[in-house]
Parts: C-alpha cells; structure tokens; sequence
C-alpha cells in the first residue's frame, strides 16, 4: 500500500513586511531567468553587466568601470581579460598605465543578441504586473539606488549593477 503524502503546510511568513527580503527574491528571480537566457552565450549577468557598459561608455577604463558597477579591481581585471581572450572588448592605450575599453565587431554582436535575451526576461517580468506597474517599479528603484549611492555600504563594492 502506498502512503499519501501529507499535504503541504503552510508556513508563517516572517518576511511580508520586509522591503530587503522583498527586493532580494525578486531581484534572485529575474537574475536566475536572465542567467539561464544567457548561458547558450558563454555570458553572466556580471559579464553582460560589463559588456554592456563598455558598449555605452567606449574608451572607458577598468576604473571608471568598477566604480560605475561597484567591482572590485580584483574581479573585474579577470572579468575584462576573459571577455578580451573571447575577443570581445579591445584595451586601447590611453596614458601611460590606463587602458580604453571598447567593443570589437564581435562584442558588439553579442551585446545586441544579449540584450534581446535581456528584453525576453523584462517582458516575462512586465507581463506579471498590472499596465504602468514595470514604469513605476523601474522609477522606484532607479530612486532608490540613485539615493543610496553613496551610501558607505562594503556590499556595494561586491554588488554588480549598483
């Protein structure tokens, strides 16, 4: 005879009015939608991060860029030199001991074809809320990351994307 599983008990949320772990798993959610559309590319969320930022910004140095980021030099020179050994970005010479980045023919394709992935993960997330919700989610949080900005947090100098 086969025992029947008891079924599912529901637990107490310690978490309903708490805005951080709110923004965590929802943050945890699309960026594991957006690493599984990127994983066929040989790319990160961190890694499209960069790319994309090189792309924006060409002649941008890995300072300039880890600040922008919030990485650390320590992560981001191995980061660059990955994407540089795929022929992705090009250092250019800049003065003395800086280099430029910027993306070569190949970056720039993958950067095109990483961002329609990235707009799959927005619609998926977009087409779970209400019309004028994704805008006013995106405003929210531009203001609140533009505010805490400067914030001396030591996270913010591990975190991707501040």
């Amino acid at each position: 005879m086969k025992s029947v599983p008891a079924p599912a008990r529901a637990l107490n949320d310690p978490f309903s009015d708490l805005l951080t772990f709110h923004l965590r798993r929802a943050s945890l959610i699309a960026a594991a939608d957006l690493g599984e559309r990127l994983v066929d590319l040989s790319l990160t969320v961190t890694s499209l991060s960069v790319l994309l930022m090189v792309e924006a910004n060409a002649g941008v140095t890995q300072t300039e860029l880890g600040r922008a980021l919030g990485i650390k030099r320590a992560n981001l020179a191995p980061l660059t030199a990955t994407l540089a050994a795929r022929d992705l970005i090009q250092r250019d010479p800049t003065d003395g001991r800086s280099h430029g980045l910027r993306l070569t023919e190949t970056g720039l394709g993958l950067a095109d074809l990483a961002r329609r992935r990235v707009r799959e993960t927005e619609a998926l997330l977009s087409n779970r809320m209400a019309a004028g919700e994704p805008e006013a989610l995106a405003a929210l949080l531009v203001s609140l990351r533009t505010s805490m900005r400067d914030e001396p947090h030591a996270a913010l100098e591990t975190s991707p994307l501040r």
